[in-house]
C-alpha cells in the first residue's frame, strides 16, 4: 500500500481528534459558537453559559420539639438560581452548632451517583427560587448540659455551616459545582 495514503489517513484522523477535543464543552470554543436567545434548546444553553453561584439564604432554624433525650430541629433555606439554564441542586450538607459547639448535622437531597432514579435532587429552573427545608433529630449526649438547656429554652445561638452541591447535566456535558455557606441565627 502507498505510504502517502497511510500518511494522509493518519493526518485526517489527527485533525479530526483535535477538532473534537477543541469543540468539547470544557474547551470554551463551543460557548463562542452557540448563539444565545430564547429559541436555543436548554441543553445547548447549559453548555454555552457560564454558571453563576446559587443564591443561598438562610430562613432560620427552629426547635420543633425537645425532651431530655433528643430534639427535632427544622432548618429552612431559600435557594435562587440566577442562571439562564436549569441547575440541579443535588444536596445540601450542613453542621448545626449551638453556642459554638457542633451538636448535629443535616442533609437535604443526595449526591448524583450514576442514576437519576436513585438520587433525591431539586431541579431549579432558570431564574426561579425554592424554599427547601429539612427536619433533623439530634441526641442529647449529656456532655453539654448548659447548651442543651439553652436549646430547649430557645435561647441558643444556632450556626448552620455547610456546602451546597449543584450541577448542570445535559446531553453534551455535566459540570459539578459547590458552594460553601455559614449562617448564624
Amino acid at each position: 500500500m502507498d505510504t502517502r495514503i497511510i500518511l494522509g489517513a493518519a493526518t485526517v484522523a489527527i485533525i479530526a481528534v483535535v477538532f473534537v477535543i477543541a469543540t468539547m464543552p470544557s474547551s470554551g470554543l463551543i460557548k463562542s459558537l452557540v448563539p444565545q436567545g430564547p429559541n436555543v434548546p436548554t441543553s445547548l444553553t447549559a453548555v454555552s453559559t457560564d454558571i453563576k453561584p446559587l443564591s443561598i439564604t438562610y430562613n432560620g432554624t427552629s426547635v420543633v420539639s425537645s425532651s431530655e433525650r433528643n430534639a427535632t430541629l427544622q432548618t429552612n433555606f431559600y435557594i435562587t438560581n440566577p442562571n439562564t439554564t436549569t441547575v440541579i441542586l443535588e444536596a445540601i450538607n450542613y453542621d448545626i452548632s449551638a453556642d459554638g459547639t457542633v451538636i448535629g448535622y443535616g442533609q437535604i437531597g443526595s449526591r448524583y451517583e450514576g442514576s437519576w432514579e436513585s438520587s433525591y435532587y431539586y431541579p431549579l429552573i432558570e431564574g426561579t427560587s425554592s424554599n427547601i427545608g429539612n427536619s433533623t433529630t439530634i441526641e442529647n449526649t449529656g456532655n453539654y448540659p448548659a447548651i442543651w438547656s439553652a436549646l430547649e429554652k430557645g435561647t441558643a445561638k444556632i450556626t448552620i455551616s455547610g456546602t451546597a452541591y449543584y450541577a448542570t447535566k445535559t446531553a453534551f456535558n455535566g459540570n459539578d459545582f459547590t458552594q460553601d455557606f455559614n449562617f448564624t441565627q
